[in-house]
Protein backbone atom coordinates (compact mmCIF):
# COMPACT_ATOMS: atom_id res chain seq x y z
CA UNK A 1 0.00 0.00 0.00
CA UNK A 2 3.31 2.58 0.86
CA UNK A 3 4.24 1.81 -2.78
CA UNK A 4 1.44 2.75 -3.95
CA UNK A 5 0.67 6.13 -2.35
CA UNK A 6 4.53 6.64 -3.17
CA UNK A 7 3.92 6.17 -6.83
CA UNK A 8 0.69 7.96 -6.93
CA UNK A 9 2.83 11.52 -5.27
CA UNK A 10 5.30 11.07 -7.19
CA UNK A 11 3.19 11.04 -10.60
CA UNK A 12 1.28 13.83 -9.37
CA UNK A 13 4.51 15.39 -8.82
CA UNK A 14 5.51 14.70 -12.33
CA UNK A 15 2.74 15.52 -14.20
CA UNK A 16 2.95 19.33 -12.86
CA UNK A 17 6.14 19.74 -14.69
CA UNK A 18 6.54 20.51 -18.16
CA UNK A 19 8.24 16.97 -19.11
CA UNK A 20 4.71 15.30 -18.74
CA UNK A 21 3.00 17.78 -21.53
CA UNK A 22 1.16 20.52 -19.46
CA UNK A 23 2.48 24.23 -19.74
CA UNK A 24 5.73 25.21 -18.43
CA UNK A 25 5.83 26.31 -14.96
CA UNK A 26 7.03 30.24 -14.69
CA UNK A 27 10.37 28.65 -12.73
CA UNK A 28 13.34 30.65 -14.71
CA UNK A 29 13.97 32.33 -11.09
CA UNK A 30 14.98 29.21 -9.74
CA UNK A 31 16.96 28.58 -13.83
CA UNK A 32 15.63 24.85 -13.60
CA UNK A 33 13.91 22.42 -12.14
CA UNK A 34 15.87 19.46 -9.90
CA UNK A 35 13.86 16.87 -8.09
CA UNK A 36 15.71 16.51 -5.09
CA UNK A 37 16.78 13.65 -3.45
CA UNK A 38 18.97 14.62 -0.66
CA UNK A 39 19.05 14.61 3.38
CA UNK A 40 19.81 17.60 5.87
CA UNK A 41 23.47 16.81 5.84
CA UNK A 42 23.83 17.99 2.51
CA UNK A 43 25.81 20.83 1.48
CA UNK A 44 23.50 22.27 -0.90
CA UNK A 45 22.61 25.79 -0.51
CA UNK A 46 19.01 26.09 -0.81
CA UNK A 47 17.96 29.74 -0.22
CA UNK A 48 19.53 31.95 -3.14
CA UNK A 49 17.20 34.33 -3.75
CA UNK A 50 15.30 37.38 -2.14
CA UNK A 51 12.45 38.60 -4.36
CA UNK A 52 8.96 36.50 -4.45
CA UNK A 53 8.27 35.10 -7.43
CA UNK A 54 4.91 36.69 -8.23
CA UNK A 55 5.62 40.21 -6.44
CA UNK A 56 7.81 42.40 -8.33
CA UNK A 57 10.36 45.20 -6.29
CA UNK A 58 8.74 48.14 -5.45
CA UNK A 59 10.84 51.34 -6.18
CA UNK A 60 7.61 53.63 -4.82
CA UNK A 61 10.77 55.99 -2.76
CA UNK A 62 11.89 57.23 -5.51
CA UNK A 63 9.48 60.02 -6.57
CA UNK A 64 11.28 61.69 -9.72
CA UNK A 65 10.10 60.52 -12.75
CA UNK A 66 12.52 59.82 -15.43
CA UNK A 67 12.23 60.06 -19.34
CA UNK A 68 14.36 58.78 -22.26
CA UNK A 69 15.41 62.31 -22.72
CA UNK A 70 16.63 63.59 -20.41
CA UNK A 71 20.55 64.25 -19.34
CA UNK A 72 22.78 61.45 -17.72
CA UNK A 73 22.76 64.06 -14.82
CA UNK A 74 19.03 64.59 -14.17
CA UNK A 75 18.57 60.87 -14.70
CA UNK A 76 21.52 60.14 -12.13
CA UNK A 77 19.75 62.64 -9.52
CA UNK A 78 16.57 60.46 -9.98
CA UNK A 79 18.09 57.46 -8.44
CA UNK A 80 20.45 59.08 -6.03
CA UNK A 81 19.17 57.83 -3.08
CA UNK A 82 18.57 54.44 -4.11
CA UNK A 83 21.00 51.92 -1.92
CA UNK A 84 23.08 49.48 -3.72
CA UNK A 85 21.60 46.81 -1.98
CA UNK A 86 18.11 47.60 -3.33
CA UNK A 87 18.93 47.49 -7.45
CA UNK A 88 17.97 44.12 -8.99
CA UNK A 89 20.91 42.16 -10.28
CA UNK A 90 20.47 40.42 -13.66
CA UNK A 91 19.21 37.11 -14.39
CA UNK A 92 22.37 34.09 -13.96
CA UNK A 93 23.76 36.12 -11.11
CA UNK A 94 22.22 34.42 -8.53
CA UNK A 95 26.14 33.74 -7.17
CA UNK A 96 29.53 34.92 -9.15
CA UNK A 97 31.53 32.62 -10.58
CA UNK A 98 34.88 34.38 -9.18
CA UNK A 99 33.86 35.75 -5.69
CA UNK A 100 37.74 36.40 -5.37
CA UNK A 101 37.41 39.11 -7.52
CA UNK A 102 35.76 41.27 -4.89
CA UNK A 103 37.99 41.71 -2.04
CA UNK A 104 40.54 43.02 -4.28
CA UNK A 105 38.48 45.00 -6.30
CA UNK A 106 37.12 46.43 -3.12
CA UNK A 107 40.97 47.15 -1.90
CA UNK A 108 41.44 48.87 -5.15
CA UNK A 109 37.96 51.17 -5.05
CA UNK A 110 38.63 52.15 -1.06
CA UNK A 111 42.62 53.22 -1.75
CA UNK A 112 41.92 54.98 -4.96
CA UNK A 113 38.80 57.24 -4.39
CA UNK A 114 36.03 55.04 -5.81
CA UNK A 115 38.45 53.77 -8.85
CA UNK A 116 38.93 54.65 -12.33
CA UNK A 117 36.46 52.81 -14.46
CA UNK A 118 35.52 55.13 -17.48
CA UNK A 119 37.17 52.49 -20.09
CA UNK A 120 34.78 50.10 -18.70
CA UNK A 121 31.63 52.23 -17.26
CA UNK A 122 28.51 50.05 -15.01
CA UNK A 123 25.69 49.87 -16.91
CA UNK A 124 22.39 50.72 -14.74
CA UNK A 125 19.56 50.68 -16.48
CA UNK A 126 16.28 52.30 -15.12
CA UNK A 127 12.41 50.81 -16.61
CA UNK A 128 10.06 53.17 -16.52
CA UNK A 129 5.84 52.53 -16.71
CA UNK A 130 4.00 54.98 -19.30
CA UNK A 131 3.82 58.00 -17.48
CA UNK A 132 7.89 58.01 -16.00
CA UNK A 133 7.51 56.66 -12.93
CA UNK A 134 10.34 54.06 -11.85
CA UNK A 135 9.22 50.79 -12.55
CA UNK A 136 12.65 49.30 -12.02
CA UNK A 137 16.11 50.13 -11.17
CA UNK A 138 18.26 46.82 -12.81
CA UNK A 139 22.45 46.37 -13.11
CA UNK A 140 23.47 45.10 -16.17
CA UNK A 141 27.07 44.17 -15.86
CA UNK A 142 29.77 44.71 -13.27
CA UNK A 143 28.03 42.69 -10.84
CA UNK A 144 31.78 41.77 -9.20
CA UNK A 145 32.77 45.73 -9.61
CA UNK A 146 29.32 46.95 -7.80
CA UNK A 147 29.95 44.41 -4.71
CA UNK A 148 33.33 45.68 -4.34
CA UNK A 149 31.74 49.13 -4.23
CA UNK A 150 29.02 47.72 -1.18
CA UNK A 151 32.17 46.12 0.23
CA UNK A 152 34.26 49.17 0.52
CA UNK A 153 31.47 50.70 2.07
CA UNK A 154 29.39 52.52 -0.52
CA UNK A 155 25.97 52.52 0.35
CA UNK A 156 23.79 54.78 -2.27
CA UNK A 157 24.39 54.94 -5.92
CA UNK A 158 24.33 59.16 -5.28
CA UNK A 159 28.29 58.14 -3.78
CA UNK A 160 29.26 56.76 -7.19
CA UNK A 161 31.60 58.56 -9.61
CA UNK A 162 29.06 59.50 -12.30
CA UNK A 163 31.89 59.17 -14.57
CA UNK A 164 32.32 54.97 -13.85
CA UNK A 165 28.60 54.54 -14.83
CA UNK A 166 26.09 54.75 -17.77
CA UNK A 167 22.09 55.34 -16.95
CA UNK A 168 20.15 54.18 -19.70
CA UNK A 169 16.54 54.56 -19.74
CA UNK A 170 14.62 51.75 -21.06
CA UNK A 171 17.57 50.68 -22.49
CA UNK A 172 18.30 53.43 -24.22
CA UNK A 173 21.28 56.38 -23.54
CA UNK A 174 20.36 60.14 -23.05
CA UNK A 175 20.98 60.65 -27.04
CA UNK A 176 18.55 58.14 -27.95
CA UNK A 177 20.93 55.34 -28.82
CA UNK A 178 19.27 52.03 -27.77
CA UNK A 179 20.91 49.31 -26.24
CA UNK A 180 20.48 45.74 -26.16
CA UNK A 181 20.97 43.73 -22.65
CA UNK A 182 23.73 41.01 -22.81
CA UNK A 183 22.62 38.02 -20.98
CA UNK A 184 24.00 34.58 -20.32
CA UNK A 185 21.16 31.90 -22.05
CA UNK A 186 21.85 30.13 -18.45
CA UNK A 187 19.90 32.32 -16.54
CA UNK A 188 16.63 32.72 -19.08
CA UNK A 189 13.94 30.73 -19.79
CA UNK A 190 14.23 30.64 -23.58
CA UNK A 191 11.29 29.26 -24.50
CA UNK A 192 9.86 32.05 -22.62
CA UNK A 193 12.06 35.01 -24.39
CA UNK A 194 11.85 33.83 -27.96
CA UNK A 195 13.41 37.48 -29.36
CA UNK A 196 16.73 36.81 -28.59
CA UNK A 197 19.65 36.83 -30.60
CA UNK A 198 22.63 35.34 -30.44
CA UNK A 199 26.05 37.50 -29.26
CA UNK A 200 29.04 36.23 -31.50
CA UNK A 201 31.59 34.94 -28.93
CA UNK A 202 34.87 36.91 -28.42
CA UNK A 203 36.50 39.01 -25.85
CA UNK A 204 34.35 38.78 -22.62
CA UNK A 205 31.37 37.22 -24.47
CA UNK A 206 30.91 33.53 -23.84
CA UNK A 207 28.96 31.05 -25.67
CA UNK A 208 25.25 31.26 -25.06
CA UNK A 209 25.32 35.22 -24.74
CA UNK A 210 22.42 36.62 -26.07
CA UNK A 211 20.62 39.93 -25.93
CA UNK A 212 17.24 41.38 -25.25
CA UNK A 213 15.36 44.41 -25.54
CA UNK A 214 15.96 46.85 -22.45
CA UNK A 215 12.62 47.76 -21.81
CA UNK A 216 12.62 44.31 -20.10
CA UNK A 217 13.40 44.38 -16.44
CA UNK A 218 15.57 41.77 -15.34
CA UNK A 219 12.60 41.12 -13.21
CA UNK A 220 10.64 39.92 -16.27
CA UNK A 221 13.46 38.34 -17.17
CA UNK A 222 13.60 35.94 -14.43
CA UNK A 223 15.86 37.93 -11.64
CA UNK A 224 15.00 37.09 -8.16
CA UNK A 225 18.16 38.31 -6.57
CA UNK A 226 18.79 41.95 -5.14
CA UNK A 227 22.73 43.19 -4.77
CA UNK A 228 22.14 42.70 -1.35
CA UNK A 229 21.69 39.18 -1.77
CA UNK A 230 23.79 38.40 -4.63
CA UNK A 231 26.32 39.62 -1.92
CA UNK A 232 25.29 36.97 0.74
CA UNK A 233 25.31 34.37 -1.82
CA UNK A 234 28.58 35.08 -2.96
CA UNK A 235 30.71 35.67 0.23
CA UNK A 236 28.74 32.09 1.70
CA UNK A 237 31.22 29.49 2.97
CA UNK A 238 29.49 26.77 1.35
CA UNK A 239 30.00 25.45 -2.26
CA UNK A 240 28.43 22.03 -2.98
CA UNK A 241 30.31 19.73 -5.18
CA UNK A 242 28.14 18.53 -8.24
CA UNK A 243 28.24 16.62 -10.61
CA UNK A 244 26.18 16.05 -13.81
CA UNK A 245 25.12 12.92 -15.13
CA UNK A 246 24.07 12.95 -18.98
CA UNK A 247 22.76 10.04 -20.51
CA UNK A 248 19.62 8.66 -23.12
CA UNK A 249 18.66 6.53 -19.99
CA UNK A 250 16.58 4.30 -21.77
CA UNK A 251 15.73 2.92 -19.27
CA UNK A 252 18.06 3.77 -16.52
CA UNK A 253 19.56 0.71 -15.33
CA UNK A 254 21.71 -0.50 -12.18
CA UNK A 255 24.89 -0.10 -14.41
CA UNK A 256 23.94 3.30 -14.54
CA UNK A 257 23.30 3.82 -10.84
CA UNK A 258 26.42 2.26 -10.13
CA UNK A 259 28.98 4.87 -11.70
CA UNK A 260 26.90 7.55 -10.54
CA UNK A 261 27.50 6.06 -6.81
CA UNK A 262 31.46 5.93 -7.88
CA UNK A 263 31.38 9.18 -9.44
CA UNK A 264 30.39 10.57 -6.20
CA UNK A 265 32.80 8.36 -4.11
CA UNK A 266 35.69 8.95 -5.95
CA UNK A 267 35.19 12.59 -6.39
CA UNK A 268 33.86 13.33 -3.10
CA UNK A 269 30.62 15.10 -4.65
CA UNK A 270 28.06 16.30 -2.13
CA UNK A 271 25.10 15.69 -5.28
CA UNK A 272 25.04 14.32 -8.40
CA UNK A 273 22.38 14.91 -10.96
CA UNK A 274 20.98 13.21 -13.58
CA UNK A 275 20.18 14.96 -16.78
CA UNK A 276 18.51 12.76 -19.37
CA UNK A 277 18.96 13.92 -23.16
CA UNK A 278 15.51 14.68 -24.03
CA UNK A 279 16.69 15.24 -27.77
CA UNK A 280 19.26 13.04 -28.92
CA UNK A 281 21.04 13.10 -32.84
CA UNK A 282 23.17 9.62 -32.04
CA UNK A 283 19.81 8.04 -31.16
CA UNK A 284 16.40 9.63 -32.69
CA UNK A 285 14.67 6.22 -31.86
CA UNK A 286 14.85 6.59 -28.17
CA UNK A 287 11.55 6.42 -26.38
CA UNK A 288 9.63 9.92 -25.84
CA UNK A 289 11.88 11.59 -22.88
CA UNK A 290 8.36 11.74 -20.86
CA UNK A 291 8.59 8.22 -20.25
CA UNK A 292 12.75 8.19 -19.54
CA UNK A 293 12.16 10.82 -16.95
CA UNK A 294 9.75 9.43 -15.32
CA UNK A 295 11.68 5.65 -15.01
CA UNK A 296 14.70 7.74 -13.78
CA UNK A 297 12.76 9.61 -10.97
CA UNK A 298 11.39 6.06 -9.93
CA UNK A 299 15.28 4.94 -9.97
CA UNK A 300 16.79 7.81 -7.90
CA UNK A 301 14.41 7.99 -5.27
CA UNK A 302 16.27 5.35 -3.44
CA UNK A 303 19.60 7.06 -4.04
CA UNK A 304 20.34 9.87 -1.55
CA UNK A 305 22.42 12.64 -3.38
CA UNK A 306 21.42 11.54 -6.93
CA UNK A 307 18.98 14.16 -7.98
CA UNK A 308 17.51 14.89 -11.66
CA UNK A 309 17.11 17.64 -13.58
CA UNK A 310 13.46 17.62 -15.06
CA UNK A 311 13.95 21.30 -16.69
CA UNK A 312 14.03 21.97 -20.59
CA UNK A 313 17.82 21.25 -20.80
CA UNK A 314 17.32 20.96 -24.76
CA UNK A 315 16.24 24.56 -25.52
CA UNK A 316 19.61 25.32 -24.00
CA UNK A 317 22.09 22.44 -24.90
CA UNK A 318 20.57 21.85 -28.59
CA UNK A 319 21.44 25.55 -28.83
CA UNK A 320 24.64 26.27 -27.28
CA UNK A 321 25.69 23.03 -25.85
CA UNK A 322 26.64 22.40 -22.83
CA UNK A 323 29.20 24.86 -20.92
CA UNK A 324 26.10 27.27 -20.88
CA UNK A 325 24.05 24.13 -19.00
CA UNK A 326 26.76 24.01 -16.66
CA UNK A 327 26.76 27.64 -15.83
CA UNK A 328 22.93 27.28 -14.83
CA UNK A 329 24.39 24.06 -12.77
CA UNK A 330 26.49 26.54 -11.21
CA UNK A 331 23.98 28.90 -10.63
CA UNK A 332 20.97 26.58 -9.38
CA UNK A 333 23.61 25.72 -6.45
CA UNK A 334 25.60 28.63 -5.81
CA UNK A 335 28.99 26.79 -6.95
CA UNK A 336 31.77 26.60 -9.67
CA UNK A 337 32.92 23.06 -8.43
CA UNK A 338 31.53 21.63 -11.13
CA UNK A 339 31.82 17.85 -12.57
CA UNK A 340 30.46 15.85 -15.62
CA UNK A 341 30.93 12.34 -15.51
CA UNK A 342 31.49 10.68 -19.06
CA UNK A 343 32.47 7.24 -20.29
CA UNK A 344 36.07 6.54 -21.99
CA UNK A 345 34.80 6.44 -25.27
CA UNK A 346 33.03 9.52 -25.22
CA UNK A 347 35.62 11.38 -23.45
CA UNK A 348 38.23 10.03 -25.85
CA UNK A 349 36.17 11.12 -28.95
CA UNK A 350 35.52 14.72 -27.53
CA UNK A 351 39.62 14.60 -27.32
CA UNK A 352 40.46 13.64 -30.73
CA UNK A 353 37.70 16.38 -31.88
CA UNK A 354 39.56 18.82 -29.83
CA UNK A 355 36.41 19.60 -27.85
CA UNK A 356 37.61 19.61 -24.08
CA UNK A 357 39.89 22.83 -23.31
CA UNK A 358 41.90 23.01 -20.42
CA UNK A 359 39.87 26.09 -19.43
CA UNK A 360 36.75 24.28 -18.93
CA UNK A 361 34.12 25.12 -16.31
CA UNK A 362 33.97 21.90 -15.46
CA UNK A 363 35.88 18.76 -14.51
CA UNK A 364 35.49 15.57 -16.14
CA UNK A 365 35.30 11.79 -14.23
CA UNK A 366 35.95 9.70 -16.74
CA UNK A 367 34.48 6.19 -16.18
CA UNK A 368 37.34 3.61 -17.91
CA UNK A 369 36.01 0.98 -19.91
CA UNK A 370 35.64 -2.28 -17.93
CA UNK A 371 36.33 -4.30 -21.14
CA UNK A 372 39.68 -2.99 -21.97
CA UNK A 373 40.75 -3.20 -18.51
CA UNK A 374 40.46 0.31 -16.95
CA UNK A 375 43.47 1.23 -18.76
CA UNK A 376 42.58 5.31 -20.02
CA UNK A 377 45.25 7.60 -20.79
CA UNK A 378 44.52 11.56 -20.15
CA UNK A 379 46.42 13.58 -22.20
CA UNK A 380 49.01 15.71 -20.33
CA UNK A 381 47.28 19.54 -20.45
CA UNK A 382 44.09 17.84 -19.49
CA UNK A 383 45.61 16.30 -15.99
CA UNK A 384 44.11 19.14 -14.16
CA UNK A 385 40.50 18.48 -15.50
CA UNK A 386 40.20 15.04 -16.60
CA UNK A 387 40.04 12.15 -13.32
CA UNK A 388 39.09 8.41 -13.64
CA UNK A 389 36.09 7.59 -11.54
CA UNK A 390 37.86 4.44 -9.56
CA UNK A 391 34.87 2.00 -8.68
CA UNK A 392 33.85 -1.83 -8.89
CA UNK A 393 35.17 -3.90 -12.19
CA UNK A 394 31.52 -5.47 -12.67
CA UNK A 395 30.50 -6.39 -16.12
CA UNK A 396 29.17 -3.21 -18.08
CA UNK A 397 25.34 -3.29 -18.65
CA UNK A 398 23.69 -1.55 -21.82
CA UNK A 399 20.11 0.03 -22.07
CA UNK A 400 20.12 -2.50 -25.16
CA UNK A 401 20.84 -5.01 -24.08
CA UNK A 402 17.84 -4.84 -21.04
CA UNK A 403 15.64 -3.42 -24.11
CA UNK A 404 16.37 -6.74 -25.90
CA UNK A 405 15.37 -8.91 -22.87
CA UNK A 406 12.28 -7.18 -22.65
CA UNK A 407 11.54 -7.34 -26.32
CA UNK A 408 12.41 -11.05 -25.58
CA UNK A 409 10.24 -11.94 -22.53
CA UNK A 410 13.09 -12.41 -20.32
CA UNK A 411 12.84 -10.43 -17.27
CA UNK A 412 16.00 -8.73 -16.37
CA UNK A 413 17.88 -9.51 -13.15
CA UNK A 414 17.14 -7.00 -10.10
CA UNK A 415 20.76 -6.48 -10.51
CA UNK A 416 20.45 -5.39 -14.06
CA UNK A 417 16.88 -3.31 -13.86
CA UNK A 418 15.14 -1.96 -10.36
CA UNK A 419 12.02 -3.89 -10.23
CA UNK A 420 9.80 -0.87 -10.20
CA UNK A 421 10.89 -0.26 -13.45
CA UNK A 422 10.26 -3.37 -14.64
CA UNK A 423 6.53 -2.87 -13.88
CA UNK A 424 6.95 0.71 -15.31
CA UNK A 425 7.76 -0.93 -18.90
CA UNK A 426 5.02 -3.33 -18.81
CA UNK A 427 2.31 -1.40 -17.87
CA UNK A 428 3.25 1.43 -20.33
CA UNK A 429 4.00 -1.31 -23.41
CA UNK A 430 8.20 -0.03 -23.71
CA UNK A 431 9.99 -2.18 -25.74
CA UNK A 432 7.49 -4.14 -27.23
CA UNK A 433 6.68 -5.50 -23.66
CA UNK A 434 2.96 -7.31 -23.68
Amino acid sequence: MERVIWLLSLFLFLTSLHVFGAAPIDCSFLLGQVLKNSKDETKVISNLSDLHPTNPPSFHSLQKKVFENQSKEDRFKAISELPLDRVVAAPGHRFLRKPEQVKGLAEYISKNNGGNFQHDRILINIVTHHDGKIKEVDLWNAHHRFLAYRLAGFEKLGQLNLDNIDILVNGAQPWGEPWGHYLPSAGIDLNRFREFRVVPVGGDIRPGTVTLSGKLTNYELGSRNTIGQLMSNTMRDTKPKVGVYFGTFDPIHEGHVRVARAAMKSAGLDEILIAPNLTSIEKPNASDSKYRVAMTALRIKKEDGINLYTGDSSSLIDQFGRDPFFERVGQIYGTKKLYQVIGQDSFEKLVEQGKIKSDSNRIYLVNPRKEAGGALTIPEHLKEIAIPIEGDRLSPLSSTEIRNKILSNVRPQDNELDPLLYDYIKKHHLYGSK
